[in-house]
Protein backbone atom coordinates (compact mmCIF):
# COMPACT_ATOMS: atom_id res chain seq x y z
CA UNK A 1 0.00 0.00 0.00
CA UNK A 2 1.22 3.60 -0.86
CA UNK A 3 0.35 6.94 0.50
CA UNK A 4 0.34 9.68 -2.15
CA UNK A 5 -1.29 12.75 -3.26
CA UNK A 6 -4.72 12.58 -4.86
CA UNK A 7 -4.55 13.43 -8.90
CA UNK A 8 -6.98 14.71 -11.08
CA UNK A 9 -7.47 10.72 -12.77
CA UNK A 10 -8.68 9.66 -9.45
CA UNK A 11 -11.70 12.13 -9.22
CA UNK A 12 -14.02 9.40 -10.66
CA UNK A 13 -12.65 6.53 -8.26
CA UNK A 14 -12.46 9.01 -5.51
CA UNK A 15 -16.49 10.20 -6.41
CA UNK A 16 -17.54 6.79 -6.00
CA UNK A 17 -15.66 6.41 -2.83
CA UNK A 18 -17.44 9.37 -1.32
CA UNK A 19 -20.74 7.92 -2.69
CA UNK A 20 -19.76 4.35 -0.18
CA UNK A 21 -18.84 6.69 2.41
CA UNK A 22 -22.05 8.63 2.29
CA UNK A 23 -24.34 5.88 1.72
CA UNK A 24 -22.71 4.19 5.26
CA UNK A 25 -22.85 7.55 7.11
CA UNK A 26 -25.13 9.86 9.46
CA UNK A 27 -25.68 11.85 6.52
CA UNK A 28 -27.24 8.87 4.39
CA UNK A 29 -30.57 10.90 4.58
CA UNK A 30 -29.15 13.82 2.20
CA UNK A 31 -28.83 13.24 -1.45
CA UNK A 32 -24.86 12.88 -2.45
CA UNK A 33 -24.24 15.23 -5.17
CA UNK A 34 -21.82 14.07 -6.98
CA UNK A 35 -20.67 17.32 -9.35
CA UNK A 36 -20.57 19.48 -5.87
CA UNK A 37 -18.23 16.77 -4.11
CA UNK A 38 -16.13 16.50 -7.40
CA UNK A 39 -15.15 20.63 -7.37
CA UNK A 40 -14.16 19.85 -3.97
CA UNK A 41 -11.86 17.25 -4.84
CA UNK A 42 -10.69 19.25 -7.67
CA UNK A 43 -9.98 22.18 -4.89
CA UNK A 44 -7.74 19.41 -2.50
CA UNK A 45 -5.85 18.49 -5.69
CA UNK A 46 -4.97 22.18 -6.91
CA UNK A 47 -4.31 23.90 -3.60
CA UNK A 48 -1.64 22.07 -1.76
CA UNK A 49 -0.90 25.32 0.25
CA UNK A 50 -4.29 25.19 2.36
CA UNK A 51 -5.49 21.64 2.01
CA UNK A 52 -3.86 17.90 2.42
CA UNK A 53 -5.79 15.41 -0.63
CA UNK A 54 -3.86 12.20 0.19
CA UNK A 55 -5.02 8.49 -0.56
CA UNK A 56 -4.46 5.37 0.06
CA UNK A 57 -3.59 2.95 -2.73
CA UNK A 58 -3.38 -1.02 -3.14
CA UNK A 59 -2.82 -2.97 -6.17
CA UNK A 60 -3.67 -0.17 -8.65
CA UNK A 61 -7.55 0.93 -6.80
CA UNK A 62 -7.79 3.39 -3.93
CA UNK A 63 -8.64 2.00 -0.58
CA UNK A 64 -8.63 5.29 1.22
CA UNK A 65 -8.85 8.62 1.46
CA UNK A 66 -8.30 11.44 3.95
CA UNK A 67 -8.74 15.41 3.17
CA UNK A 68 -7.90 17.81 5.63
CA UNK A 69 -7.23 22.13 5.54
CA UNK A 70 -5.37 24.77 7.20
CA UNK A 71 -7.44 27.33 8.61
CA UNK A 72 -6.55 30.20 11.41
CA UNK A 73 -8.64 30.14 14.89
CA UNK A 74 -11.12 32.50 14.90
CA UNK A 75 -10.17 34.43 17.68
CA UNK A 76 -6.17 34.71 16.98
CA UNK A 77 -3.71 34.37 14.10
CA UNK A 78 -2.77 30.63 14.77
CA UNK A 79 -3.45 28.32 12.66
CA UNK A 80 -5.20 24.57 13.04
CA UNK A 81 -5.60 21.67 10.54
CA UNK A 82 -9.01 20.26 10.54
CA UNK A 83 -9.88 16.96 8.30
CA UNK A 84 -12.92 17.59 6.44
CA UNK A 85 -13.01 13.59 5.32
CA UNK A 86 -11.51 10.35 6.56
CA UNK A 87 -12.57 7.01 4.72
CA UNK A 88 -11.01 3.68 4.55
CA UNK A 89 -12.93 0.82 2.31
CA UNK A 90 -14.83 -1.27 4.72
CA UNK A 91 -12.94 -4.20 2.94
CA UNK A 92 -9.33 -2.61 4.30
CA UNK A 93 -10.30 -1.32 7.58
CA UNK A 94 -8.34 -2.59 10.45
CA UNK A 95 -5.14 -2.63 8.67
CA UNK A 96 -2.69 0.76 8.71
CA UNK A 97 -4.30 2.66 6.14
CA UNK A 98 -5.74 5.38 8.41
CA UNK A 99 -2.59 5.53 10.47
CA UNK A 100 -0.77 6.08 7.48
CA UNK A 101 -2.87 9.01 6.27
CA UNK A 102 -3.35 10.33 9.54
CA UNK A 103 0.39 10.17 9.86
CA UNK A 104 0.64 12.08 7.07
CA UNK A 105 -2.05 14.90 7.84
CA UNK A 106 -0.16 15.30 10.70
CA UNK A 107 3.78 15.99 9.29
CA UNK A 108 1.97 18.06 6.59
CA UNK A 109 0.02 20.29 9.37
CA UNK A 110 3.12 20.28 11.57
CA UNK A 111 5.22 21.76 7.65
CA UNK A 112 2.70 24.16 8.21
CA UNK A 113 3.31 25.47 11.83
CA UNK A 114 -0.23 24.30 12.57
CA UNK A 115 -0.90 24.04 16.79
CA UNK A 116 -2.98 21.25 16.43
CA UNK A 117 -5.09 18.96 14.85
CA UNK A 118 -9.00 18.27 15.25
CA UNK A 119 -10.44 14.52 13.87
CA UNK A 120 -14.02 14.61 13.75
CA UNK A 121 -16.07 11.25 13.21
CA UNK A 122 -19.46 13.24 12.74
CA UNK A 123 -20.38 10.76 9.88
CA UNK A 124 -20.74 8.07 13.12
CA UNK A 125 -19.14 5.02 11.14
CA UNK A 126 -17.89 3.32 13.67
CA UNK A 127 -17.68 6.09 15.92
CA UNK A 128 -16.05 4.15 18.95
CA UNK A 129 -13.48 1.81 17.25
CA UNK A 130 -12.31 5.21 15.68
CA UNK A 131 -12.09 7.06 18.75
CA UNK A 132 -10.31 4.19 20.17
CA UNK A 133 -7.81 4.96 16.42
CA UNK A 134 -7.55 8.25 17.48
CA UNK A 135 -6.45 7.94 21.33
CA UNK A 136 -4.04 5.38 20.12
CA UNK A 137 -2.33 7.62 17.91
CA UNK A 138 -2.17 10.18 20.45
CA UNK A 139 -5.55 12.16 20.07
CA UNK A 140 -7.79 13.26 23.35
CA UNK A 141 -11.45 13.13 23.36
CA UNK A 142 -12.61 16.35 23.50
CA UNK A 143 -16.27 17.68 23.69
CA UNK A 144 -18.60 16.13 21.15
CA UNK A 145 -21.70 16.94 18.39
CA UNK A 146 -24.54 16.94 19.19
CA UNK A 147 -27.19 17.01 16.28
CA UNK A 148 -30.95 17.18 15.50
CA UNK A 149 -32.32 16.41 12.21
CA UNK A 150 -35.11 19.19 11.22
CA UNK A 151 -38.06 17.90 9.05
CA UNK A 152 -38.48 20.19 5.67
CA UNK A 153 -40.82 20.11 3.04
CA UNK A 154 -38.36 19.24 0.65
CA UNK A 155 -35.48 16.79 0.78
CA UNK A 156 -33.27 18.80 -1.50
CA UNK A 157 -29.88 20.28 0.22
Amino acid sequence: MIIRPAQHPDTDELLDLGARMHAESAYAFLPYDRDKVRRLIVDYIEDTDTRYGRVAEKDGSIIGMIGGYLVDYYFCDASLVSDEVLFVGPGHRGGMAAVRLIRGLERWAADRGAREICLGISTNVHAETTGRLYERLGFTFVGGIYKRRLMLDNSEC
